[in-house]
């Protein structure tokens, strides 16, 4: 049982400013301040940088993965002797895995400086 005092208390709440629909509200809710064109070349730029990346993004998690991968299942990569009495899971693991990577970066890098150009001059 609610205490009469309580019951009969009224509550009013002032309503944010921002929040209300109509003449007295805020105009950055309302308003847009880019163009239709302006927001498809942004679009079409997000589109090409996502492309780049998670295509780059995805060769690094192959490849990043395939390693363990090939260690607990392929015995040519970690039984066999290579190179110098090294297997290539332990020269991969040396050598290879850190060459690749600095090579996937500086292709990506490349890429992704051509690309910046790209968009810039069709600005």
């Amino acid at each position: 049982m609610v205490p009469e005092s309580i019951s009969s208390t009224n509550i009013t709440v002032n309503p944010n400013p921002k929040h209300q629909s109509g003449p007295k509200s805020d105009p950055s809710l309302t308003t847009q301040f880019v163009t239709t064109e302006e927001l498809a070349e942004v679009e079409k730029t997000y589109r090409a940088q996502r492309k780049l990346s998670f295509t780059y993004g995805s060769v690094f998690f192959a490849v990043t993965l395939l390693i363990p991968f090939l260690s607990g299942t392929a015995e040519w990569w970690y039984g066999k002797p290579f190179l110098f009495g090294f297997t290539f899971n332990l020269l991969t693991s040396l050598l290879l895995f850190y060459v690749f990577y600095w090579i996937l970066a500086l292709f990506f890098v490349k890429k992704a400086n051509k690309l910046d150009d790209d968009l810039n001059r069709n600005k």
